[in-house]
């Protein structure tokens, strides 16, 4: 089992245990603690709060049906595209 694999068993692990209503509420309050160690100076507590978030984030992919994922994919495609024609469109000007 690679690394990866690990986590993403520990992550369905904790989703079960704790469900999907409690894990989202987490994701909102990791996501305002992150916010704050962004904008602070402390890269230690930025790192550490990114790993929360990345894992909550991971969590509620788990969560999400083939259909679901598949739309999520989606969207991350069409917004990188977006952001990279953006960039294109800067340096062309």
């Amino acid at each position: 089992m690679t690394k990866n694999e690990e986590r993403l068993e520990k992550c369905r692990d904790i989703l079960r245990h704790y469900g999907f209503e409690a894990q989202q509420d987490k994701l909102v309050e990791e996501c305002e603690e992150l916010i704050e160690a962004a904008q602070g100076e402390d890269y230690d507590s930025f790192i550490d709060e990114l790993a929360d978030v990345t894992i909550m984030i991971t969590q509620m992919c788990i969560s999400l049906e083939p259909e679901q994922y598949g739309q999520l994919e989606e969207m991350v495609d069409f917004k990188l595209d977006r952001t990279l024609e953006r960039i294109n469109d800067e340096v062309d000007t």
